[in-house]
């Protein structure tokens, strides 16, 4: 299934396929200051899946402790958008909060424990 998301501005946009419906996937809540400070909830697409429609400047990247992860906010409204995995695990993590047509409230959110990692 093909989603589209955007920042509140729609400077940022992107789409993504999975392969199971957002709403059977499970969608990590996860706890560490990041994505506590973001409201992040994530779903994890391959890198291959997902398209980018912005400019390369559209967004800020900020990198946090390990430096390894690096988390893409709309340079414009500030719209926490995505973050991708280290290079070789070829992942974005998508925040289905700016995903089109989302009830949060149907989703199966799943704790994930990223504070100790």
């Amino acid at each position: 299934m093909t989603y589209k998301g955007s920042c509140h501005c729609g400077a940022v946009k992107f789409s993504f396929t999975l392969e199971t419906p957002l709403e059977e996937s499970e969608v990590a809540k996860c706890n560490c200051s990041m994505c506590s400070r973001n409201g992040y909830l994530l779903v994890y697409p391959k890198g291959s899946d997902v398209v980018f429609d912005h400019a390369e400047d559209a967004v800020t990247e900020y990198r946090f402790n390990t430096k390894q992860f690096p988390h893409y906010f709309c340079s414009t409204c500030g719209s926490s958008v995505y973050a991708k995995g280290p290079e070789a695990a070829n992942i974005i993590a998508v925040n289905v909060r700016v995903v089109e047509g989302v009830d949060i409230e149907n989703l199966k959110l799943k704790p994930m424990n990223g504070k100790d990692y």
